[in-house]
């Protein structure tokens, strides 16, 4: 537990001395779900959007924005980084297990997304927007949508040994994954075909189980299915194709 401690502290103090990704993560979602819950007509329920108003089909997509940018981004540029300066390889050589410096990113990570997912739920129901009104199955798909994004992540992190290599596929990836999330397209408006193909997606069905549960009902069973299986497959990829040289 001190070693644990210690290496949060080391990589926290790390992060907070580079908090340009905090502050780009935080401040384009933040900003935008408050301007958006400020708007009267962005609140009224619209049969174009299934009965959802269209600030509840947005905050979802907003809210994925974050941990999504994070967890293809943030997080394998830290891990490709350090593993081209050789940290990894001489952590190897101390007391301190190298895993723990992996446990402490994700820690890091989330940590962040979470608190950028509070501020884009509390700050707009104080300015006249609803609250998720299932708050417990919100919760509950937020987490597995982090576990399946930050999974993802780590897959870059193991698949890619240069930092500006990894970062310019986690890129390209992010924007596929908002596509998917319907920030360009709204899942309500996309064709079938096109839904039916999101719904298998991590961003796609993460979107759909966070606006199933800001309406009050619970995820789909098939959006909570997806989660799981893209969280334990991405993480056992992951974990066994990781190199700490």
């Amino acid at each position: 537990m001190t070693a644990t401690t210690a290496m949060l502290k080391a990589e926290g103090k790390l992060l907070a001395r580079n908090p340009g990704v905090m502050i780009w993560t935080a401040i384009l979602p933040v900003a935008a779900s408050i301007v958006l819950a400020a708007i009267p007509g962005v609140r009224e329920p619209s049969e174009a959007m299934g009965g959802l108003s269209f600030f509840q089909v947005y905050q979802p997509i907003l809210v994925l924005f974050a941990i999504t940018l994070l967890a293809l981004q943030a997080l394998p540029d830290v891990l490709t980084r350090y593993r081209e300066m050789g940290v990894l390889k001489r952590l190897r050589t101390t007391p301190v297990s190298p895993a723990l410096l992996l446990f402490a990113q994700l820690v890091l990570v989330l940590a962040v997304s979470v608190g950028c997912m509070l501020l884009m739920v509390v700050v707009p129901a104080l300015v006249g927007a609803t609250w998720p009104k299932n708050l417990a199955g919100f919760a509950i798909s937020y987490l597995l949508a982090a576990w399946a994004l930050l999974g993802v992540g780590m897959v870059i992190a193991s698949l890619f040994r240069n930092a500006k290599v990894a970062a310019g596929f986690g890129s390209m990836l992010f924007f596929v994954m908002q596509f998917f999330a319907g920030l360009w397209i709204q899942r309500p408006v996309m064709p079938d075909w096109m839904r039916n193909i999101s719904d298998f997606t991590p961003s796609g069905a993460a979107a759909q189980a966070l606006t199933d549960t800001s309406a009050g009902h619970w995820p789909r069973l098939l959006h909570v299915v997806v989660l799981i299986v893209w969280g334990v497959a991405a993480t056992t990829f992951a974990v066994r194709r990781f190199s700490w040289e």
